[in-house]
């Protein structure tokens, strides 16, 4: 994700929260450990803040972690493949 994961039709409110959500994916991706497993928990577990900063991103929270749980088994499968 390199800053361009949302569209550009939000309001400008809607445009800091949705960055918001693509730092916290980005450090998902690609942070040091310790960034890592705090973005993980906020994408996947976390339960008031996440789906708060996706409201005000205008997104529905539910959606995104359906596509992030689906970025994550992707992952997992390719990481999983054996080169003979």
């Amino acid at each position: 994700m390199n800053g361009q994961t949302f569209e550009n039709h939000a309001s400008g409110n809607e445009k800091l929260w949705q960055a918001v959500i693509d730092s916290a994916i980005a450090e998902w991706s690609r942070g040091t450990l310790g960034h890592k497993l705090n973005a993980e928990f906020f994408l996947f577990q976390d339960e008031e803040d996440f789906p708060f900063v996706c409201r005000a991103a205008g997104l529905n929270p539910e959606s995104v972690r359906e596509s992030l749980w689906a970025i994550r088994a992707h992952s997992v499968s390719k990481a999983n493949v054996k080169i003979a």
